[in-house]
């Protein structure tokens, strides 16, 4: 049994179709990239479409019915026209392509018509002595080359010619009094825009016309004549995605460009080597400082240790109070010389002494009593109770 896999078919991008191998995508005109992602650099129309303004007065007498496209005047002058004019034009110009905006109007008086001027009303003057003005453009298909075979300026002198030859053919249908070819300027703008028919808006924003050389081109900001181009270095390619312009490095075995323009080139080599410098510098910055840690943790568990011993060593040591020498409860037991043998003072000569008060007389003598507490019952060996210090463990602390 043989299992089948289902290949997804690629996704174009613009109007794009995949191609039968499915690798790929066939992209319209005027994008490119393996799904048709990107626009080209620069579109160049094949021809430019210029005009010939031309201006002509026929010997003819102009009516009001020759403004209303639908009456027969007009319809019987178009007709001569197609026949005299237009097949001239399709014959003897070069890249002829077709006649616009045809306008009839009231030209100038008509030869030998002033002396009939005078004898006709004024209202009938108008029409009755005007010929009739012919102004329309003629449409060329100008090579958009460097060198074209017919340049345009040679293909209005062409034209200029065949104005000639049909106002001096005697048996033509339509007599010309005068007929005058003028040159109008390339408008590169409208060049552009009709080529970039087709190209999503988002894209024709990015555009300019340039001419060079009477070559017309539309081109990005990725084509150096571009007025804001943009340049990327080191063979760097420039794409237009929806985004704008973007240059993407190229990179080789021996280095890397970077950088929004690929400006900054780096030394694969060189770069290997920093970061092996600073990976290892990094290794060896850790290990000391790992080993600073471990070492002063051990330092100051080592002493706390031995602070710890030492108290506890204290601790169980037996300690004893210093003995005290015993006296006996008599007067000699005193400190105080005031009232030991031989002093000037005695218990019995203070119990004799009674203070005297009076108002009249201020008591200025000094009154030391005796101490009446009896120190037989004071116990000079008195036990002595000492709590011993709580120590905390490291664990507590």
């Amino acid at each position: 049994m043989t299992k089948t896999t289902t290949v997804k078919p690629i996704q174009c991008e613009n109007g794009g179709t995949p191609q039968p191998d499915n690798k790929a995508c066939l992209c319209p005109k005027g994008f490119t990239g393996r799904q048709c992602s990107t626009v080209v650099t620069e579109i160049v129309p094949d021809v430019l479409e210029r005009t010939v303004n031309i201006t002509m007065e026929i010997n003819e007498t102009f009516t009001d019915d020759h403004k209303n496209t639908s009456s027969d005047a007009y319809q019987f002058f178009f007709k001569r026209f197609n026949g005299t004019v237009v097949n001239s034009y399709k014959k003897e110009i070069p890249n002829f392509l077709r006649v616009e905006n045809i306008i009839l109007s009231a030209g100038e008086p008509l030869p030998g018509s002033q002396r009939r001027k005078r004898s006709l009303p004024l209202k009938e003057t108008k029409s009755d002595m005007a010929s009739l003005k012919v102004e329309h453009d003629i449409l060329l298909n100008i090579e958009n080359v460097k060198d074209p075979t017919y340049t345009y300026e040679d293909i209005v002198e062409k034209v200029k010619g065949v104005l000639d030859d049909i106002k001096n053919n005697s048996a033509s249908e339509l007599v010309l009094n005068k007929a005058t070819a003028s040159k109008t300027d390339l408008n590169v703008k409208e060049v552009c825009i009709k080529a970039l028919e087709g190209i999503h808006e988002d894209y024709q924003k990015y555009y300019e016309p340039i001419n060079l050389d009477g070559k017309v081109e539309c081109v990005t900001p990725c084509n150096g004549f571009h007025s804001n181009a943009t340049i990327c270095e080191n063979l760097g390619t420039c794409e237009i995605s929806s985004q704008g312009p973007t240059c993407y490095c190229r990179y080789n075995d021996d280095f890397w460009y970077l950088g929004v323009d690929c400006s900054l080139q780096v030394h694969k080599i060189g770069f290997y080597a920093g970061l092996g410098s600073v990976a290892a510098i990094a290794v060896l910055t850790v290990a000391f400082l790992t080993a600073y840690l471990i070492i002063n943790k051990r330092t100051v568990k080592r002493n706390k240790d031995i602070k710890q011993e030492l108290v506890k060593e204290w601790l169980e040591d037996d300690f004893e109070w210093p003995p005290q020498k015993k006296t006996s409860y008599t007067a000699d037991r005193y400190d105080n010389p005031v009232y030991s043998p031989g002093g000037r003072h005695t218990q019995d000569s203070f119990g004799n002494y009674k203070p005297y008060f009076s108002a009249n007389q201020s008591y200025t003598q000094n009154f030391s009593p005796e101490p009446s507490i009896d120190l037989r019952y004071l116990q000079r060996d008195q036990f002595m109770k000492m709590d011993r210090p709580h120590i905390r463990s490291s664990f507590e602390t």
